[in-house]
């Protein structure tokens, strides 16, 4: 199967992951307004009320298990630097998805322009073409690449904790952060799953599988509580754009310094790179929270 022809499924793969899984947030968005409005508990000890309400239930298993396997296989033809910008576009389904089901709004100019340079920016870097095959031997021989990204995500995830503890003016944005970093460590953990499924014969494969496995499913229980805490303090439009800056441009990174993936046309990317930065920082009304924040 030529280039184009891979590169064309697995955008296309790519992409109904996306709405599967922004549809899917849209529901725990929809959810979590309904239950917060009938309880002022803010902690994650009502978390319990949530798996007896099959929508919530329904919007996680969308985030899951049901656009695991369109994403999986986009990284099988395409690799992580392409997959997820690409796949976050989707964050134009989940904007549509909020004002149509959630009656979120866009309140000025400055935030329709956001979403604009937001979605223009994550096209811009899948037009940066990147080339170069992920395979298990490239994997090991940067192994210690790997390491430091999953140090960076971490100590980054720390930062962001404490000033959730620290600051109650910017903990939704803060919350956002520590959620894509999280799905920014699912992408990558996906990443490895993936190529220890393509060479199964390896001696290593087994060992990819498992960790990637594993590292993917801690990544979507931290993102999925760091997601549920921000949506109670603050509209998902405010909170989404943040997640989406760290979810695209760790990956991409990881994509690059580990998987040694080349980027064919440095100007798409970093023209991507900065209107992504510049989308999310348009959205940032973080300090609009909701009036029943935490007394």
């Amino acid at each position: 199967m030529n280039i184009i022809v891979n590169t064309i499924i697995g955008i296309i793969l790519a992409l109904i992951g996306a709405f599967i899984n922004n549809f899917g947030l849209v529901l725990q968005k929809r959810q979590v307004n309904i239950k917060s409005t009938a309880s002022e508990s803010k902690g994650l000890g009502d978390l319990g009320q949530y798996f007896k309400d099959p929508l919530w239930i329904l919007g996680i298993l969308m985030q899951t298990f049901i656009y695991l396997p369109f994403l999986v296989l986009a990284f099988d033809f395409l690799g992580i630097t392409l997959v997820q910008p690409i796949s976050n576009g989707g964050v134009i389904f989940l904007v549509l998805g909020l004002i149509i089901l959630v009656n979120e709004k866009l309140k000025n100019t400055s935030e329709y322009l956001g979403v604009i340079i937001l979605i223009f920016g994550v096209i811009i870097i899948a037009l940066g073409g990147v080339i170069g095959d992920i395979t298990v031997n490239i994997i090991l021989t940067y192994i210690f690449n790997f390491w430091m990204i999953i140090l960076v995500i971490l100590i980054f995830s720390l930062i962001c904790f404490a000033l959730v503890l620290k600051f109650k003016r910017i903990r939704p944005m803060m919350l956002g952060l520590i959620a894509g970093n999280s799905y920014a460590f699912v992408a990558v953990s996906l990443q490895l799953f993936t190529s220890g499924l393509a060479e199964i014969n390896h001696p290593w494969s087994l060992i990819l599988i498992i960790g990637g496995f594993s590292g993917a499913v801690i990544g979507t229980v931290t993102g999925i509580l760091s997601t549920q805490e921000a949506f109670k303090r603050s509209q998902a439009i405010h909170i989404i754009p943040f997640s989406q800056l760290t979810m695209n441009i760790i990956p991409i990174i990881a994509g690059i310094v580990v998987f040694q993936q080349v980027i064919q046309n440095q100007v798409f990317f970093w023209i991507g790179v900065v209107s992504i930065i510049v989308g999310a920082t348009l959205l940032a009304r973080y300090f609009e929270e909701r009036p029943k924040e935490e007394k």
